[in-house]
């Protein structure tokens, strides 16, 4: 057998029964399966009783290898994570390091991005492989694997977006409507087998995730600068989502098409960056031509009636009614949710790689800040 790397080894009977069971167990690529095998033999072990029950050494070797297989397959995308963070971190240690490495794992990072999602998709609408079935156990443990990677890879998405890639129109496009048409994550195919405590915390963090890639995307801080919004014909940072008319108008779709209390930050959020939409229209002498229809659309009363709000005005009003229960969601979020307590994290045994980092409260506290300056 010849890896990657050029390296020949000499597969015995043994190994050659213990890669194809397990090629077949987890439907993996033969080679991937010798590499698992042996990385697993050189960091676990077997048992020293290995064969002596009545299932037999293979049986006995695939059920001590698939805890060790699922945990891989969360690190391979969980190393991703410090490369992103310290890419962006002139004084991290692997700084030097992530700025050479990932430009070489994403190649294009905005690409990265749509496969990353588009594999989160895939994975929310994945059937349970057919040699799994047979098993009620088997077939619950896959499900929360399958989750738990979902959870990891909006990780990943959230630092990929925190400054690796650029905002754009079409990506924000991308990430809300993967948000809001997967419910935050909780339309899962196989939802049936997530109904116990493990599987419902699993869907809470990936909500929780959601919400913080969704306000992080919108780039709120930077909306507010001065000079953070621009309305032009000819934007002088193409990269950013508010220099997209047809981007502004999809995006409003999506946010106004649900306000549930899981949205509500979001809806808050939206709300905010339509307030500076707005005063910075009220500050230019000549409103481009291709901002004018969605900007009018915004303010009902310029062409029906003067008792009409303007739309960031309702929105406001809307996500801080006692019925949709943003201050309640918030209050979760930041005392209860694994991704923001530790001692949370710790206690259910969160998958969540970095509980209670600095990124994720700060979005969210930068969200109530921004705001409570910016009254509406």
């Amino acid at each position: 057998m010849k890896l990657a790397d050029g390296i020949v080894f000499q597969v015995d009977e043994v190994e050659k029964e213990f890669t194809l069971a397990i090629s077949t167990r987890f439907e993996i690529d033969e080679i991937q399966a010798f590499v698992l095998l042996r990385s697993f033999l050189y960091n676990e072990g077997l048992s020293n009783n290995g064969g002596s029950t009545a299932k037999g050494v293979v049986d006995e070797l695939i059920a001590a290898i698939t805890p060790f297989y699922y945990s891989e397959r969360l690190f391979v995308l969980r190393v991703l994570i410090p490369l992103f963070r310290a890419h962006e971190n002139t004084g991290d240690s692997i700084h030097d390091v992530a700025t050479k490495c990932l430009p070489e794992i994403t190649r294009d990072g905005r690409q990265f991005v749509d496969d990353l999602i588009t594999e989160y998709v895939y994975k929310t609408e994945m059937d349970i492989p057919e040699v799994l079935r047979v098993d009620p156990r088997v077939a619950s443990r896959w499900a929360k694997q399958n989750m738990k990677e979902q959870l990891v890879m909006l990780e990943v998405l959230f630092w990929t977006v925190w400054g690796y890639v650029p905002c754009d129109g079409p990506l924000v496009i991308r990430i809300f409507e993967t948000a809001y048409n997967t419910n935050l994550g909780s339309s899962q195919k196989n939802a049936t087998l997530l109904l116990d405590d493990e599987g419902n915390q699993l869907q809470q963090d990936s909500a929780a995730l959601w919400i913080v890639v969704t306000v992080e995307v919108l780039e709120l801080e930077k909306v507010a600068e001065d000079g953070g919004v621009e309305l032009s014909a000819t934007p002088s940072d193409t990269t950013f989502y508010l220099s997209s008319p047809d981007s502004l108008r999809r995006i409003h779709e999506i946010v106004t098409s649900n306000l549930s209390s899981q949205h509500a930050c979001t809806h808050l959020a939206w709300a905010f960056v339509l307030s500076r939409l707005t005063s910075k229209a009220g500050q230019i002498k000549e409103i481009p031509q291709s901002y004018r229809a969605f900007l009018d659309s915004l303010h009902p009363h310029y062409n029906r009636s003067k008792e009409r709000e303007p739309s960031h005005v309702l929105m406001a009003r809307a996500a801080f009614s006692p019925e949709v229960g943003l201050f309640n969601l918030l209050l979760t979020l930041l005392t209860t949710s694994p991704l923001f307590v530790t001692s949370i994290a710790w206690k259910t045994g969160s998958t969540v790689t970095d509980p209670n980092a600095i990124a994720f409260r700060s979005v969210l506290k930068g969200q109530n800040g921004l705001l409570s300056r910016n009254a509406y």
